[in-house]
């Protein structure tokens, strides 16, 4: 089914309102629309001259749009405050996925491989892989490896589909980039008989020009991969308002 007032949902998005709001006016919209053109058609008005006449007593769309942009609570927390949108909350996103997948790591640690100097250990042979503690490591550097990719999708499809400029989901993704690709977890082993050690994560990169290079490299790519779904959404949809 076609959405109705495509041109004036455009602008309302483009113009900040929180999407929830445009399709509960919209809807509103068009039941009075509906109600008005019965109106017209109970004056022996034909279908096409009652629909046109209901528009008309309806509004322009310069004054239906100004209706909802002159209301500042209307407008959506991604159009007032882009930079904690796009910025602040992948980050701190990222940093709750982080600290809940190392925290696992430890935990399994702790539980699967006791005493042992590292919970990394060695690729598993084939009769191991389906072994508990094997699909529960692995699981675990899923969550860690995919938790960028989650947040930056999430991030940029959002922009998108408010109609949002990309410049902040840009500017976050490129630090969730930089994060994710300069990240290192080590595990330092106690001293301590039956103590498990302790995790870290460090983002120190080389200095060194080649691996500048190919960390730039890198993060540029990471950064292209996660706004992927920003320019995907915004080609499809001319497609859905030309209806």
């Amino acid at each position: 089914m076609p959405q109705p007032f495509p041109e004036l949902r455009e602008r309302l998005l483009r113009a900040g309102i929180a999407p929830r709001h445009v399709r509960r006016y919209l809807a509103e919209l068009s039941d009075h629309l509906a109600d008005l053109t019965a109106e017209e058609q109970r004056r022996s008005l034909p279908p096409a001259e009652a629909r046109s006449t209901a528009l008309h007593r309806l509004g322009t769309p310069d004054t239906l749009a100004d209706a909802m942009i002159a209301q500042p609570r209307l407008h959506s927390l991604s159009a007032r405050a882009p930079w904690a949108v796009f910025t602040l909350t992948p980050l701190l996103l990222l940093a709750a996925l982080w600290l809940i997948s190392l925290s696992l790591l430890w935990y399994g640690w702790h539980l699967f491989l006791p005493g042992t100097p590292t919970p990394f250990g060695t690729a598993p042979g084939p009769h191991h892989l389906f072994e508990p503690h094997n699909i529960y490591f692995q699981l675990d550097r899923a969550l860690f490896f995919a938790a960028p990719m989650l947040i930056g999708w999430t991030t940029a499809l959002i922009a998108a589909r408010q109609r949002l400029s990309p410049v902040w989901p840009a500017a976050g993704l490129a630090l969730i980039a930089t994060l994710s690709s300069t990240a290192q977890v080590y595990a330092v082993h106690s001293n301590i008989t039956g103590a498990t050690g302790s995790i870290h994560i460090h983002f120190i990169p080389d200095l060194s020009v080649p691996s500048l290079v190919t960390g730039t490299v890198r993060i540029f790519i990471v950064l292209c991969i996660l706004m992927l779904p920003y320019p995907i959404e915004r080609l499809r949809q001319p497609l859905t308002t030309s209806h």
